[in-house]
């Protein structure tokens, strides 16, 4: 892509292009792990090692995949179960996360980067960034809270 070049910025919102790698999604019995890397193929390969039978959604390509792995992981906090990994009791959760997720090209870092801002805004998700920064919380103790209090309404 024209201009693509790490170190500069996208014009849509002035988006610095650092951090490129992949975000992935996986899934192992009904459990799904958000994480990023710099090398999917690398890391898909090394995953089948661990998890030989885990269901692979795919690896987007982003801009600033340590902030945007980090959003996705408050966004969904209400499924968290442990680590980077997230079960969901409702299912419109879920088919936020491989829906949305599945709509993100598979080679354009620009245009994800930037489909990421509205896909994220347009859901709620921010409202999780807000209540977290208000609370002053660590993602940890932020993750757990939250499905703490999912599981204390169901």
């Amino acid at each position: 892509m024209k201009n693509s070049i790490e170190g500069s910025f996208i014009p849509v919102f002035g988006i610095a292009r650092r951090d490129p790698g992949f975000i992935y999604i996986v899934e192992d019995q009904n459990r799904f792990k958000i994480g990023k890397t710099k090398d999917a193929r690398e890391r898909m390969k090394a995953a089948k090692t661990w998890l030989p039978d885990m269901k692979i959604h795919g690896h987007k390509p982003f801009w600033n995949i340590s902030h945007i792995e980090r959003c996705l992981h408050v966004g969904f906090s209400i499924g968290w179960y442990a680590g980077e990994w997230f079960s969901f009791e409702d299912s419109n959760d879920r088919d936020l996360l491989l829906e949305g997720f599945a709509e993100f090209s598979d080679n354009d870092k620009d245009k994800n980067s930037i489909n990421f801002i509205y896909w994220f805004n347009n859901n709620g998700m921010t409202e999780f960034i807000m209540e977290q920064n208000e609370q002053h919380l660590s993602l940890p103790k932020f993750l757990k809270q939250e499905s703490w209090n999912r599981k204390s309404k169901g």
